[in-house]
């Protein structure tokens, strides 16, 4: 073929854009065909699918680290302060666990003293304690009873585990109580199982009382219970005193050395009872002119200032 001659005008057939559309239609169809039979394209398009994805995760990397991020903090700030909120919780619940355990045992102590109150043969009164005045020679606390109330120096006090003590200072708004564990109190006692009689002075031990110069008696077993014997017309008869915890021959074997759990002491408690007796009342005869007792035991009765 000649190529058209320059400044000369080209009249062969132009092709319609019908035409064109209609040819490059029919080779689409094709293509698609022969792909759909052949799976010609397969391969082609797991490829880009590939670096599509590829470059698709690329670029939204940062994006998706972002937000993962700030889920992140959202998350770790929600639960600091769920956290907090927890801790502010379990801190008021605590606080009114104690005070709730606290007013129990109030509670269980008041209905216990009451109990003491009806069952005690002479009139009582009930009063608070302020505070512990122990100095380490001597074991003392102070009520908020004292002359103005009808007290007197020598009275006993009761907590609700049993005889707690004795008056030794009133003053007209105050009183001081000694305990029978001070090692200056003695205090008459029945051995409730066996019926032996005796005294038990204190040891300046919180827990412990001990017998003085007991003779010996095989009756007293340990677990058994022991109240005041009322021999000194102080202590009216049978206010607990404590629990026999060992009973075991002196060294002679003439006396028996008895040792008595004291009833816990009033430290921790708010209330006891003051026994409203007459503290000036006659003592008994002197253990010379005493008679002896049928278990063998000889009364006495605790010295007094």
């Amino acid at each position: 073929m000649a190529a058209p001659t320059p400044g000369k005008k080209f009249f062969g057939p132009k092709p319609s854009s019908v035409t064109s559309f209609a040819f490059f239609a029919v080779i689409s169809v094709l293509l698609m065909v022969v792909d759909h039979q052949m799976r010609m394209m397969e391969p082609v398009r797991s490829g880009l699918s590939v670096v599509s994805n590829a470059a698709y995760n690329t670029l939204n990397a940062p994006v998706r680290l972002a937000e993962e991020a700030t889920d992140r903090l959202r998350s770790k700030s929600s639960m600091i302060k769920e956290n907090e909120r927890l801790q502010e919780e379990l801190a008021r619940n605590k606080v009114l666990i104690s005070r709730l355990t606290t007013l129990d045992e109030e509670n269980r102590i008041l209905k216990q003293m009451l109990v003491q109150k009806k069952t005690l043969p002479v009139r009582s009164e009930m009063f608070s304690v302020r505070r512990v005045l122990s100095d380490g020679f001597t074991q003392r606390f102070q009520i908020d009873g004292g002359s103005n109330d009808g007290l007197e120096v020598g009275m006993p006090v009761v907590s609700d585990q049993g005889l707690a003590g004795q008056l030794m200072h009133v003053a007209p708004r105050a009183s001081q109580i000694q305990l029978i564990q001070d090692k200056n109190q003695e205090v008459p006692v029945l051995f409730v199982d066996s019926g032996v009689r005796g005294i038990v002075h204190g040891t300046g031990d919180d827990t412990r009382l001990q017998t003085r110069d007991l003779p010996y008696t095989d009756k007293i077993k340990v677990g058994e219970k022991v109240v005041t014997s009322g021999l000194d017309g102080i202590y009216p008869k049978g206010i607990p005193v404590g629990t026999v915890i060992s009973a075991v021959p002196g060294e002679t074997g003439a006396y028996v050395e008895v040792t008595v759990e004291a009833p816990k002491g009033i430290g921790k408690q708010d209330a006891v009872l003051v026994l409203m007796v007459d503290p000036n009342v006659k003592p008994l005869p002197s253990m010379d002119a005493e008679e002896e007792s049928g278990d063998g035991q000889t009364r006495r009765r605790a010295p007094r200032e």
